[in-house]
């Protein structure tokens, strides 16, 4: 259940357009959105509010609470103080984008701080990449097909219950992407009993059908399988195909980098 979202902003009109799709998560589980601006004290929005302002809601979204704040960026890095923040606030899912402003003196919420936030957070986080040749293509305030994808190790299973309750909400359909490095051996059912197992412990049973499976590259061909499939959102742990090493993996950080839709991800 989402209850509370965090969007941070920097005022770029790269990172206010990822506030629709904050906006219409929070629409359909009836949560509040709380808008930051991280202020690193000589920030010009304090006299210039024309041009550094938060985002307006969306035509139809009067319903939904905003709550705008202006913070202090102290002396710590601007992923640190989302994620404090996040925490402070009890939220339950951040929304952001991959990219923004890069002026001296603002807040830079570039690649590298939405990527620390990815891959640091214990608190669910959703990344739009907004800019560059591999930015999201599609609208992305809208839910359609939800792909869960899972190399069936046990925290894979983490970021499952999110992604059906938005697929729930949404009435997306969530679609299940079984993955295989080069190497690994497949089960004999290709993984069947297992992906209905962490369907049922997420409470949704009604929603486990069909599996797709992608072998080797797995990177790569999540991403084109969420192109070529027109996918709204992509759910992952940043532990995918991991070898047992901490931190993020190669694969979900290409995931996260090059998606052609929004990636919801969690740090098991």
């Amino acid at each position: 259940m989402i209850r509370s979202i965090l969007f941070p902003t920097d005022f770029s009109a790269v990172a206010n357009s990822a506030f629709p799709l904050a906006v219409a998560i929070a629409a359909q589980f009836e949560a509040t959105v709380h808008s930051i601006h991280i202020s690193d004290g000589g920030d010009p929005h304090i006299t210039e509010t024309s041009r550094y302002e938060f985002p307006a809601s969306p035509t139809g979204a009067s319903a939904v609470r905003v709550i705008q704040t202006i913070i202090p960026k102290g002396d710590n890095d601007p992923a640190s103080v989302i994620m404090r923040d996040a925490e402070a606030r009890g939220c339950d899912l951040i929304v952001m984008a991959s990219h923004g402003r890069s002026d001296v003196g603002q807040f830079f919420l570039g690649r590298s701080v939405a990527e620390q936030v990815a891959r640091d957070s214990k608190i669910p986080t959703m990344i739009a990449r907004l800019y560059g040749p591999r930015r999201t293509t599609r609208p992305i305030d809208r839910f359609q097909r939800i792909v869960y994808a899972t190399d069936l190790a046990e925290s894979s299973k983490q970021i499952l219950p999110l992604a059906a309750s938005i697929a729930k909400h949404t009435k997306a359909k969530l679609e299940a992407l079984c993955v295989f490095n080069e190497g690994d051996e497949e089960p004999a059912d290709g993984g069947h009993a297992t992906l209905e197992r962490f369907f049922a412990e997420a409470g949704a049973s009604e929603s486990f059908g069909k599996i797709r499976r992608l072998h080797g590259g797995v990177g790569e061909a999540v991403v084109e399988h969420a192109g070529r499939h027109k996918a709204d959102l992509v759910a992952i742990t940043t532990a995918l195909c991991s070898s047992g090493s901490a931190g993020i993996t190669d694969t979900a950080e290409f995931i996260l980098r090059n998606a052609p839709c929004p990636v919801l991800c969690v740090k098991p």
